[in-house]
């Protein structure tokens, strides 16, 4: 890396190498038996360079590429973008590696698999089903002009448990994913296996407003919309309506959210950012009050922020080394004064409890807004789940659904963005929210 760089800043101003290597297996058991086993090892190199303050940027596949500086100097000149300053700070360590997962052999993921598609099977040998587990690991380097040099690793494990309707098609899931290996609890197998027998009953709604509840994995596209608020760009671009915000009391007062980067062992715990920001935990909004955005190094300076930590090689839709850092979620935490989650459906005369969603990606994201097709939803009637809907909507704006959180569960899961993760929630319930039905 600093024989690249060197080489670089023979033709530039400032330069900054990006290394990631990742290694991932997976491992996917269907109705019992093996379906497939996957690897992929692959390293990505991206260089930066700053020169008569404009940036260019290039990417390969190796650190020999003798080519990268040319396309590099190439992409300065044409693309004409600003050049960014390279960050120096030091970072502290973060728990964002397990021994234990790296240790994990291919033999070792299969019989976890196999395992838990046998306790599975146990518990409800009617029920057909199955198990995928992925693990990843990656080591991440960034050397800077700045004198920045740090790398780090990073370990996951993502399991998913499915069950499938007589047609074949998808019945309930349940989906973990963390640094280290994750627990499977006989209360998650019970709820997995309860929630599919009460999709053999379908309702039809009517256009009603009622309370309803989002499960923790489904928080994740509402907090996609929060996400667009607290980006530090988009305020500056006037595409978020968070401008001037700050101090101002906007949710519940029953709702705390940070994007915690150095959470232990979290989904997205990192080092450092894609810039060479370190990890952060930042409060976004504490007991409904907006208290920061989240913001690069050049943001920052417009919006009198330090720097969160929060640009990474991302897009709504991919992770690509090829991508610019651009402002996402690290671990996205919702916190509040937390309730048993059977307490809180106990607790519900008529409303709905939302396991699924479909259309995250639709609608004024940066605005709030949200149009949602309910894929997986539950009637509750006095306290108790009735069975599954069909056919229905969610429909809203986020900033008028917070004002009115009710109650925040006792057990997180992860939370998903359309084909990523975000952070860890737990069931949140919502007074009142608009159902659009047949």
């Amino acid at each position: 890396m600093r024989q690249l760089l060197n080489k670089a800043l023979t033709s530039a101003d400032g330069g900054e190498v990006y290394k990631r290597d990742v290694h991932s297996t997976s491992v996917d058991i269907k109705l019992g038996k093996l379906k497939g086993i996957n690897a992929e090892k692959k390293r990505e190199v991206s260089l930066r360079l700053t020169k008569n303050g404009l940036m260019g940027a290039a990417v390969s596949t190796s650190l020999e590429d003798e080519t990268l500086v040319d396309r590099a100097l190439i992409a300065l000149e044409n693309q004409k973008s600003d050049a960014v300053k390279f960050p120096s700070e030091p970072p502290r360590m973060v728990f964002s590696f397990s021994p234990e997962v790296d240790q994990l052999k291919t033999e070792d993921l299969t019989k976890m698999a196999f395992d838990l598609s046998h306790r599975l099977k146990e518990k409800a040998p009617d029920i057909p089903g199955g198990v995928r587990i992925q693990k990843n690991i990656k080591r991440i380097s960034l050397l800077n002009s700045a004198g920045f040099n740090e790398t780090y690793d990073h370990s996951n494990l993502s399991i998913s448990l499915y069950t499938l309707t007589e047609k074949g098609f998808m019945g309930t899931s349940k989906e973990y994913s963390s640094g280290k290996v994750p627990e499977v609890t006989d209360r998650d197998l019970d709820r997995l296996i309860q929630l599919h027998r009460l999709g053999n009953q379908t309702i039809t709604m009517e256009n009603e407003k009622m309370p309803v509840v989002f499960s923790g994995n489904v928080m994740g596209a509402l907090m996609l919309r929060v996400l667009g608020g607290v980006n530090g760009g988009n305020v500056l671009k006037g595409t978020s309506p968070l401008q001037d915000k700050i101090g101002e009391k906007l949710f519940s007062e029953k709702i705390t959210i940070r994007d915690d980067g150095k959470m232990a062992f979290g989904v997205n715990t990192c080092l450092f950012d894609d810039e060479g920001t370190p990890g952060k935990n930042t409060v976004l909004y504490e007991k409904g009050v907006l208290k920061n955005y989240l913001v690069n190094i050049e943001q920052g300076k417009k919006l009198n922020q330090e720097p969160t930590g929060n640009a990474l090689k991302r897009t709504l839709f991919s992770k690509e080394i090829e991508d610019t850092p651009a402002i996402f979620d690290t671990n996205l935490i919702i916190e509040g004064d937390h309730q048993e989650d059977e307490l809180i459906l106990k607790g519900i005369k008529r409303g709905l409890l939302i396991t699924g969603v479909m259309g995250a990606h639709t609608g004024n994201i940066n605005r709030g807004d949200f149009s949602l097709n309910i894929s997986s939803g539950y009637l509750i009637e006095n306290g108790k789940l009735q069975g599954k809907i069909k056919g229905a909507m969610i429909t809203g704006n986020i900033y008028d659904l917070f004002k009115n959180v009710e109650a925040v569960g006792m057990h997180y899961e992860v939370m998903r963005s359309i084909f990523y993760h975000m952070g860890y929630s737990p069931m949140v319930l919502f007074k009142e929210a608009s159902i659009v039905g047949k």
